[in-house]
């Protein structure tokens, strides 16, 4: 039996933790990842994010809008 190691990756630009440094961010009581470069993009542009937050599988989703 083999196991799969599954690499956390960024939201935005899909880079893995191998790759650049990740931090955990939660939406919509979902937990995901941003990587360090695109976090500026988050804090500053979060509108660009949405649709990738709005796409994470969640189950109930809360009525919420990024602003």
């Amino acid at each position: 039996m083999t196991t799969e190691n599954k690499l956390n990756i960024c939201i935005s630009c899909n880079r893995d933790e191998n790759t650049i440094p990740l931090v955990a961010i939660t939406y919509a009581e979902q937990q995901t990842w941003i990587c360090t470069q695109c976090l500026p993009m988050l804090i500053h542009e979060p509108q660009r994010l949405e649709a990738k937050f709005r796409s994470l599988k969640i189950d109930n989703p809360p009525e919420r809008k990024i602003n």
